[in-house]
């Protein structure tokens, strides 16, 4: 039967969840006289902890069933076509925001921020694999380790690459009638293991750019500066609504101009914290979807 791949979404949310609270770290401008020690033993303290907390998660969420030897499984385009992929990709990205955004908090320099967020993240990202990989009902997969790891480079060339940083991958997320009716399935099919991690139909990844920042300094006036240019590929149903098991779902591919929180009017640092990430969720708006069916503009969510 079709296993679920689902760290990455899971890994995506938990940084998502820690990333406020790190920004307020930010605020205490901790790099002054006398203070470096302290919080450098808190952010220390902060890496060991949430990876303990993430790693328990797993444990007691995913890695209770049957155990074996070593496996790889190579998942490339199953049902869900290889929506979970993109999870991965965003959950390295976002690990490595994180990472690096605790990192500069422990006065550590911005360069070698990204470059050790991004290696911790394709660290635990790796551990969660090769746990994988003696589960039989999983198994290590080599394209999952493909996606975190381009996640997480995706900070660094960021970095690197000043330019790329007004592209920015974002999620939306509207749940589906099979997870919502995912406890009436018979026992031991797919659809009966759903669970938001995994609403793959209901999930949309998102690479979305700042197109006022990359048009010269003539043309950013004609540019409607709150919008943003949004290029999103999901899937449809993938789960049989009678029986709970799997079919093949078709990729949608979707083009959407939506609100940039980061362009809301409000200098305030805490707002300003506020806007930066929300940023990484791409809201409700109208958008043209491509495929599997092209179709007029509509509301998209």
């Amino acid at each position: 039967m079709l296993s679920l791949r689902r760290h990455g979404a899971g890994a995506a949310l938990a940084a998502a969840l820690l990333a406020p609270s790190i920004a307020r770290a930010q605020w205490a401008e901790p790099c002054e006289q006398g203070r470096r020690p302290a919080t450098r033993a808190v952010v220390g303290g902060a890496f060991v902890g949430g990876n303990a907390a993430l790693y328990e998660y797993f444990r007691r969420a995913w890695w209770s069933g049957e155990r074996s030897d070593f496996v790889v499984r190579s998942d490339w385009d199953v049902e869900f076509r290889d929506q979970d992929k993109l999870g991965h990709f965003l959950g390295g990205y976002q690990l490595s925001r994180v990472g690096a955004d605790l990192l500069r908090t422990a006065c550590v320099g911005d360069r070698k921020a990204a470059w050790w967020g991004a290696a911790y993240a394709a660290a635990f990202q790796l551990q969660i694999e090769i746990w994988d990989g003696y589960q039989k009902k999983y198994g290590f997969s080599p394209p999952d380790l493909m996606f975190n790891t381009a996640g997480a480079a995706l900070l660094v060339a960021q970095h690197e690459a000043p330019a790329l940083r007004a592209v920015k991958p974002t999620i939306s997320y509207a749940r589906t009638g099979a997870v919502k009716h995912a406890g009436s399935f018979p026992a031991g099919t797919v659809g009966n293991e759903l669970r938001t991690t995994v609403d793959y139909a209901g999930q949309t990844y998102w690479l979305s750019t700042d197109v006022e920042r990359l048009l010269p300094d003539g043309a950013k006036p004609y540019w409607p500066g709150l919008l943003r240019l949004s290029v999103g590929h999901g899937v449809t149903d993938w789960i049989d609504a009678e029986t709970g098991m799997p079919v093949r779902g078709r990729r949608k591919l979707v083009l959407s101009l939506d609100v940039d929180p980061e362009k809301l009017p409000g200098g305030h640092p805490l707002w300003k914290q506020v806007k930066h990430q929300l940023s990484y969720y791409r809201f409700p708006a109208p958008a043209l979807v491509l495929t599997p069916t092209a179709r007029g503009v509509a509301w998209y969510r």
